[in-house]
């Protein structure tokens, strides 16, 4: 049974999003020094950037814009895409348990069944696609830091300024955060799958009990 809706894992994590970019402007050090970023970066041996002049050097405000972007589409997709479809319909897929059904609505069903099926179900299909994208993204780049942290030393260079392309990846906050994030997906992954599932299984006894 699913404790946590996904619906509100995902509006959690898209406040919490915000918190950060607002924290990666104002004031980066809240995250980059963290507990959580400082022991990912010790365990790991994965080095931090060496710290901005201005913030206008500062690489986590391209960063702090990304999640302000990934948090609004997430917010857009949770407005958009009907969670409660599948229960608001329940009493027209049960047309002898409705008699104020019209009878060419009954026959559009009979017809209808896997459209029916499908679309009540799309707020699942799709965000089932967006976290399992996510998943392989954060996967790839936690990698990507990972495994190139031995070609990049922060005491080379002078300030974050010298820094340039994707070095500025391979750093213990973007690592963690990363990390982070690709197991936050996971579970929202799994919680998904649970309820559609969930949904799905009461859908079919409904159907066998008419």
């Amino acid at each position: 049974m699913v404790m946590i809706s996904s619906k509100t894992l995902i509006q959690a994590h898209s406040v919490l999003l915000v918190v950060i970019a607002g924290y990666l402007i104002k004031s980066p050090e809240v995250i980059t020094d963290s507990n959580i970023v400082f022991m990912f970066g010790e365990t790991l041996r994965i080095v931090r950037l060496p710290p901005a002049t201005s913030s206008a050097q500062s690489p986590f405000i391209f960063c702090a814009v990304l999640l302000f972007v990934e948090a609004l589409v997430d917010i857009t997709l949770l407005s958009t895409l009907p969670f409660d479809a599948l229960q608001e319909a329940m009493p027209y897929i049960r047309p002898t348990r409705n008699p104020n059904l019209a009878s060419e609505d009954l026959r559009a069903l009979e017809r209808l069944p896997m459209y029916i099926a499908k679309s009540l179900t799309i707020y699942w299909n799709v965000w089932i696609s967006v976290a399992g994208s996510r998943i392989l993204a954060y996967t790839a780049l936690a990698v990507y830091i990972y495994q190139s942290k031995g070609n990049f030393v922060a005491s080379q260079y002078g300030s974050v300024a010298d820094i340039a392309g994707f070095d500025r990846l391979k750093n213990r906050t973007v690592f963690s955060f990363a990390f982070m994030e690709m197991m936050m997906w996971f579970w929202a992954f799994v919680t998904l799958r649970d309820e559609r599932q969930d949904r799905l299984t009461k859908l079919l006894e409904d159907a066998k009990e008419n």
